[in-house]
């Protein structure tokens, strides 16, 4: 419990802390000694001098609870008012400044360097130190890592005992030696005590980096030069610039009414204010203050000025507005602005660019503009608006070339010309109409005749002139005039005239496949010969391209043989030779029959109505050579009809 009371007592916060700015602890290196006991019971094991005559020294929490001791400093060398922060350096090691005058007292030196392990610019810098045997004065220089030095600072150190004024205090000392038991001075007294130095470095280096400091211990406060400096850490203020930002309120026009409301920061609080104006005003606002520029200068607790300006403009009573129809255009396009007033006339109109003094026009910029209006009313005030006009880019038209196919065939269409990041439509129309594809290429449909497709490049709002691209079919061949020619009984030749561009031809004969005619590949004729039995021939002609796809539609004809004469045979050998086996009337023009056979007795053996003919058997038997008497009904395919007698010899 006394540990907790004796910390809460050292966190008094000191007369030298500045408002609400915090010091924030900067890692330096170049301690010469350690000067803190943090563990065991051997002080002199964990220290390396002690820090007056007496030989007395610092301890941890950590120390004291080993050793029954009451007070002590933090256990992780961290100390801390809220709006200072110290950090000392590790226990371990050396962590404090030794210093006399000309270094007379052991282990101490008369001049030394910390040197800051990331320099940085501070604002102020704060050193958190004390003096033991009384007083000791020491100057300090600020060295930049631009090799420029400061004008070195002069500051006195109040002894640890009785001085005033400390940033922290009540921590106890005790007697540097090997073991205890060790005596706690200096409590009831609210010893020893710990101050700090606070430097600000000039204002035109506060923008430097700090790459190091330099201490040179000037004067002890004995008169036997017996006083000692002790520096445990380094603290600072960053720089940051002072910045100010402004909210002006217009002056109505010919009045004092302006009113100018600074906002400020960065530089060392607190600030202070002075504006140009008559008389001067010394708040962050300058009120009732007529059009004009206004200097507003600030000065940070360091004393260092910043200047900045304002300006006030005069108001006038009517509300003044630009207007553009439409706001957003394409290049090449037209737009019309124009001034608005309200409340009032005004006297004149000056637009810019282009000094135009209408109160609307029409104008084509061919950039994104902002034109700015500014109006004089009849008092002679001034009232600004501006308008921006955004111009886009208008795409120049899609170049694309026709294309020639096969009929029936789909074709791929391609932009030659293609631009990101425009986009393409493609449409059946050259205007309006519905988007039929998107892209910088575009496959049509299937293409039966010459077709005419339409193409646009938009970028945003703004679209080119649609081109238009002819899709054209290739011409098919002409479709060939076929006529039927010669006609027998077994044949007919067809004919048809030659088909200009042709390559060749193609028949086809009553559906069957397609060949080169009987005349040739290059022939116009062509004949179908050994019909029996036919009672029409039909043919298809094709005319060949230079590609399939332009082989013409077939010509057609056809044509019926002549009827050929009746033939029947006088005698027949049914003796399964596959010859002459049967017995039947012959011809080209013979659609039925109706036949009768009889023997010599004049029985009859046989009759038909097939066309297939008697086999020489009577009831299954094979009838004897001989000669046998026949009659028999012709019936011709243009459907007269004959009568044939006769006889005829069966051989065997």
């Amino acid at each position: 419990m006394k540990r907790v009371l004796i910390v809460a007592s050292m966190l008094v916060i000191c007369a030298c802390r500045l408002y609400a700015q915090t010091y924030t602890p900067i890692a330096v290196t170049g301690y010469n000694n350690d000067g803190v006991a943090e563990a065991g019971i051997n002080a002199t094991a964990v220290t390396s001098t002690g820090l007056d005559i007496q030989e007395k020294i610092l301890y941890t929490f950590d120390f004291a609870a080993l050793n029954n001791l009451d007070a002590g400093i933090p256990n992780d060398g961290l100390f801390s008012t809220g709006l200072r922060t110290y950090q000392m350096a590790a226990y371990t090691g050396n962590n404090v400044l030794y210093m006399s005058k000309n270094g007379n007292v052991n282990l101490t030196t008369g001049l030394d360097t910390l040197t800051f392990v990331t320099p940085g610019a501070y604002s102020k810098i704060s050193f958190l130190c004390y003096s033991t045997e009384q007083s000791s004065t020491v100057s300090i220089t600020f060295n930049y890592t631009d090799g420029t030095h400061s004008v070195p600072d002069t500051s006195t150190i109040l002894d640890w005992f009785g001085g005033t004024n400390p940033v922290f205090d009540s921590y106890g000392r005790i007697k540097r030696q090997a073991a205890g038991p060790y005596s706690v001075e200096g409590l009831s007294s609210n010893d020893p005590r710990i101050y700090c130095i606070d430097i600000a470095p000039a204002c035109a280096n506060q923008a430097k980096d700090i790459a190091s400091v330099s201490i040179n211990y000037v004067q002890s406060g004995d008169p036997g030069n017996t006083s000692r400096a002790v520096f445990l850490a380094v603290s600072g203020q960053a720089y940051v610039p002072i910045a100010v930002t402004t909210d002006v309120t217009k002056a109505t026009c010919g009045n004092s009414d302006g009113v100018v409301q600074a906002t400020a920061s960065g530089g060392s609080f607190p600030l202070s204010y002075s504006w140009n104006t008559t008389p001067v005003q010394t708040t962050e606002t300058a009120t009732g203050v007529a059009a004009g520029t206004y200097t507003l200068t600030v000065t940070d607790a360091n004393g260092c000025p910043a200047d900045f300006t304002a300006d006030v403009s005069e108001e006038s009573m009517i509300l003044l507005k630009a207007l553009a129809k439409p706001g957003d255009i394409c290049t090449g396009t037209d737009t019309k602005i124009w001034a608005i007033p309200t409340g009032g006339r005004m006297q004149s109109y000056t637009w810019e660019p282009g000094a135009r003094t209408d109160s609307s026009f029409t104008i084509s910029p061919d950039t994104t503009t902002t034109f700015k209006l500014t109006g004089v009313d009849e008092n002679g005030c001034k009232v600004i608006d501006s308008i921006k006009i955004t111009v886009t880019q208008k795409p120049a038209a899609p170049l694309v070339t026709p294309v020639t196919l096969c009929p029936d065939s789909t074709a791929t269409l391609n932009i030659t010309n293609a631009s990101t990041p425009f986009t393409y439509n493609w449409y059946t129309f050259p205007s309006g109409g519905s988007v039929q594809g998107t892209g910088a290429t575009y496959e049509t449909p299937a293409i039966t005749t010459e077709t005419t497709l339409y193409v646009e490049a938009v970028n945003g709002p703004c679209a080119s002139d649609r081109t238009a691209v002819t899709v054209t079919p290739f011409d098919r061949a002409p479709t060939p005039v076929v006529k039927a020619g010669t006609i027998t009984a077994t044949g007919v030749t067809f004919t048809w005239d030659p088909v200009p561009g042709a390559t060749g031809y193609l028949v086809s004969v009553d559906g069957g496949a397609y060949n080169a005619p009987s005349s040739g590949n290059m022939g116009t004729t062509h004949l179908v010969s050994g019909i029996t039995n036919q009672q029409s021939i039909n043919i298809k002609v094709i005319a060949l391209g230079p590609l399939a796809c332009q082989n013409s539609l077939p010509g057609l004809a056809s044509a019926k043989p002549k009827p050929g004469e009746i033939f029947i045979p006088n005698a027949f050998t049914p003796n399964g030779d596959g010859k002459n086996d049967y017995f039947k009337p012959e011809g080209t023009s013979i659609s039925a029959i109706e036949m009768k056979v009889f023997n010599q007795w004049g029985e009859l053996i046989y009759q038909t109505n097939q066309l297939t003919g008697w086999n020489g058997t009577y009831n299954g038997k094979l009838q004897p050579s001989g000669v046998y008497s026949y009659t028999v009904r012709i019936t011709m395919t243009d459907k007269t009809s004959v009568v044939k007698k006769g006889a005829i010899n069966l051989l065997r």
